[in-house]
């Protein structure tokens, strides 16, 4: 099967590339129908790279130039390998894993990909993945009726986490972002609270707004040193700290308070618990998005064709305002 695939050739460089691929027995072909662009691949664009090239990570193989990229996606399946037992042409499913989904077609083994909900629309269900890790994390998070809850980045995840703790009963919602175009967004869906980090000081926000308590329970989906550390000072004494947020690098914590204050913390990575929880989790992640209890749609702020590739990077990773840039397969 040929098919073009965006490909990383330099720092801040990618381009289409056409290539063949070729299906092993126990691996699934997909026609692609959406791809999205997640905060790790823009890392890769500005060649931020983890540690040990990636393989200490989900990241399948060691980053080198030219590198194939993609892993939010979702499509149809064309064509299955003799040992494939879970999945028939025809069936509709979202990639769950570094599979180079901005193509054309992409293919990945059966642990790779889940099934579509019944009734969910395919943009939507091509987000499946960060939409199911950021509700997961939601549904984890312990966040109980009458919380005060502080969302620490409010991009894609940081946007549907804010929803579902105001949907979880949450007493008033605290976003803080530095972009004024996401917190106005977040408002208008139910966020109770915004802050400017670059014209407040969001500490003192989160302090003046609970009385010098902290908020009961915070969230880092900001994925930085800063954003880690702010959420450690602005939790209350025993509160909960959600960890969201994929850092790359090592960075300098106090975890003191994390010991004086008896701080809980939550991992909360969906993809990172292994195939046999996400598999019973993605469905139950996905279900309040097919009862429209969340709005996803406005979160999908720039829509390109997969011809014009390096423009949808180049607005992923240098356009403030953008939330979710996504590359439409017709």
């Amino acid at each position: 099967m040929k098919t073009r695939s965006a490909c990383l050739t330099a720092v801040d460089r990618i381009e289409l590339r056409e290539r063949n691929l070729e299906t092993g027995p126990d691996e699934v072909l997909v026609k692609t129908h959406l791809a999205g662009i997640c905060g790790q691949d823009k890392n890769l664009y500005h060649g931020i790279i983890p540690p040990s090239g990636g393989l200490n990570t989900e990241m399948r193989t060691a980053f080198a130039y030219p590198f194939f990229i993609g892993h939010e996606g979702g499509g149809t399946v064309v064509a299955v390998g003799e040992k494939v037992r879970d999945f028939r042409v025809g069936d509709r499913v979202i990639a769950f894993g570094w599979i180079e989904t901005i193509s054309d077609y992409f293919k990945g083994r059966e642990e790779d990909l889940e099934k579509v909900p019944e009734g969910m629309s395919m943009d939507l269900a091509s987000l499946g993945e960060p939409i199911g890790c950021a509700v997961f994390s939601g549904l984890m998070s312990r966040i109980q009726l009458g919380d005060t809850v502080a969302v620490f980045g409010m991009g894609f995840a940081g946007q549907i986490m804010a929803q579902v703790a105001k949907t979880k009963g949450a007493h008033r919602v605290i976003g803080v972002d530095v972009v004024d175009g996401k917190l106005e967004l977040a408002k208008k869906l139910g966020l109770d609270h915004a802050v400017n980090g670059t014209k407040d000081d969001p500490l003192r926000a989160v302090m003046d707004l609970t009385n010098g308590r902290g908020a009961d329970v915070v969230v880092d989906m900001a994925g930085s040193a800063d954003s880690v550390n702010l959420c450690t000072a602005a939790v209350k004494h025993n509160g909960i700290m959600v960890f969201y947020s994929w850092i790359t690098q090592d960075i300098t914590v106090n975890i003191s308070r994390w010991h004086n204050n008896s701080l809980e913390v939550i991992n909360t990575g969906l993809v990172h618990h292994g195939t046999r929880q996400r598999t019973l989790w993605t469905p139950l992640a996905l279900r309040p998005v097919l009862q429209s209890q969340l709005q996803i749609a406005p979160l999908i702020t720039h829509r390109f064709p997969l011809s014009r590739v390096a423009e949808a990077f180049a607005v992923a990773a240098n356009d403030p305002g953008a939330i979710k840039v996504v590359l439409d397969h017709p």
